[in-house]
């Protein structure tokens, strides 16, 4: 009308869809689970949280230990050990000191059984999240594990999926870039250190849990006590090239 788009110059009166904000769940008190916690917040009568039966039943009473020390550079922690004690069963975990004498402190636990949260990745702590030469931080405390117990060892070996660190055949394969170095012919092995260079040079570095699987399976043991025991190259490499 009179040259005048009426419609382009319209108010919009029409009503704005509401929006509720979704509020946050309140954060964890501490006291009990967080996971019962949080279903308090969501049900008038809440339930337990379902949990997985079967898992409970195959690994109940399964610990898993790895030998650990204080990495936070304090000479008064220097000959502080611990234990961190891994409970598949419930993914649960546990940090026990050991006593040792003219240290200062005593034996006895460091961080009670509980899920507790893993600060690298913001979500709880799994087994793949342990192995020698890793430095985790619990309590506050960065602790870098040294070792591991004979039953962790062979109950990771039997998992080779969920904890590849611990299957040889995976080790063997990502040392494929050393086939050209002579030193892995070496019918006498190769040290571990040694190995761990060649890795390095070749952008695949390697950690310590590596090496240990390594040496179990193709390890050879020292002369004498003043000798390291040596890895079979030739073997890694044939395995490898498979």
């Amino acid at each position: 009308y009179l040259g005048i788009d009426q419609f382009e110059s319209r108010i919009d009166v029409s009503e704005k869809p509401v929006r509720h904000i979704k509020l946050a769940p309140p954060p964890h008190n501490g006291i009990g689970k967080p996971e019962d916690s949080l279903i308090n917040t969501q049900m008038i009568q809440p339930k337990a949280p379902k949990i997985d039966l079967e898992k409970m039943m195959v690994l109940t009473g399964e610990v898993l230990r790895f030998e650990c020390k204080m990495a936070n550079g304090e000479p008064e922690d220097e000959l502080r050990k611990l234990v961190i004690a891994f409970y598949p069963a419930d993914d649960e975990t546990a940090v026990f000191e050991m006593p040792v004498r003219n240290s200062g402190h005593m034996g006895g636990k460091f961080a009670k059984k509980e899920r507790k949260m893993n600060p690298e990745t913001g979500e709880y702590f799994k087994l793949s999240d342990f192995y020698v030469g890793k430095t985790v931080y619990i309590a506050s405390q960065p602790l870098q594990i040294t070792r591991a117990d004979e039953h962790c060892m062979q109950y990771l070996e039997a998992r080779p999926q969920e904890f590849p660190y611990a299957d040889p055949v995976a080790c063997c394969k990502r040392l494929a870039p050393l086939v050209n170095e002579p030193e892995m012919n070496d019918p006498m092995g190769i040290e571990p250190d040694r190995l761990r260079e060649l890795a390095y040079e070749a952008g695949v570095p390697i950690v310590d849990h590596e090496i240990i699987t390594l040496l179990r399976r193709f390890g050879i043991e020292a002369e004498t006590e003043y000798q390291n025991p040596r890895i079979l190259g030739a073997q890694v490499l044939e395995i490898a090239s498979s």
